[in-house]
């Protein structure tokens, strides 16, 4: 069996900037790391479980908006 993941946390995180008007630096700052970690998670399909609901609680949405995934036969 094979899973297909697609990160939507850069989407998530437009969003709220869009929203809010806060800035990527600021949401980095927030979330306890660099700027350059948070552009490398937009692109990871691998982040940890807990980093990924701590995302979610600091977008206030679901870990499924973060994360979808398909099941492949």
């Amino acid at each position: 069996m094979e899973i297909k993941i697609t990160n939507n946390l850069e989407r998530k995180i437009d969003e709220l900037r869009n929203n809010t008007g806060v800035t990527k630096k600021w949401i980095a700052s927030q979330m306890g790391m660099s700027q350059q970690r948070l552009y490398y998670l937009f692109k990871a399909d691998n982040m940890m479980l807990d980093l990924a609901i701590k995302f979610a609680v600091f977008l206030k949405c679901d870990i499924t908006d973060i994360f979808e995934y398909e099941v492949i036969d």
